[in-house]
């Protein structure tokens, strides 16, 4: 069996042109060239959320699908379909924020009398607990004067330290005592 370059042993996967076994575990500098693109250019700009880059590189989107299904042919390495994913799940991701900019655009634009200045920011998560209290029970209305029923809270919170917690087992459990 021969060796890799880090010289334990690997799986013969074929033949190169030169007639030399390669390893299963060999990655072609082109394939890590265009992985590292790929994270350089559409991972890591959209995880900062640097949208105007994102735009800037929607043009080699089907260049790279094609490198990867003619690299696939080629190399038959699996992690190339999930790259294709990414992709798609990337594209499907910037169409949707172009819409959401246009319907933000429409919603909150300016107009010849008024200017709006609106300012977006991250959505602001509760805690878990409150989280599956509001889903349950309802968002208490302090217009109202009504508070979180704080037994209530605290259960959630212990069932969510139990192994594999689940929203219906805790719906189930709370629903059926407080209801």
């Amino acid at each position: 069996m021969p060796l890799s370059l880090s010289g334990k042993k690997c799986n013969i996967a074929g033949m190169s042109l030169t007639g030399k076994y390669y390893c299963s575990s060999f990655i072609p500098p082109d394939i890590k060239e265009i992985k590292i693109s790929i994270l350089n250019n559409l991972i890591f700009p959209l995880i900062s959320k640097q949208w105007q880059t994102l735009q800037e590189n929607m043009y080699c989107l089907k260049t790279i699908k094609q490198k990867l299904d003619y690299y696939y042919d080629s190399y038959k390495i699996e992690d190339l379909l999930i790259y294709k994913e990414i992709i798609n799940a990337f594209e499907y991701i910037l169409n949707e924020h172009e819409q959401l900019e246009e319907l933000e655009q429409k919603m909150y634009g300016t107009t010849k009398d008024v200017s709006t200045i609106i300012y977006k920011t991250t959505m602001i998560r509760l805690k878990p607990e409150y989280e599956i209290y509001n889903l349950l029970l309802g968002k208490p209305d302090r217009n109202l004067n009504q508070k979180y029923n704080e037994s209530i809270l605290k259960e959630i919170e212990q069932m969510l330290l139990m192994p594999n917690p689940s929203f219906n087992k805790i719906k189930t459990y709370i629903l059926n005592k407080y209801k």
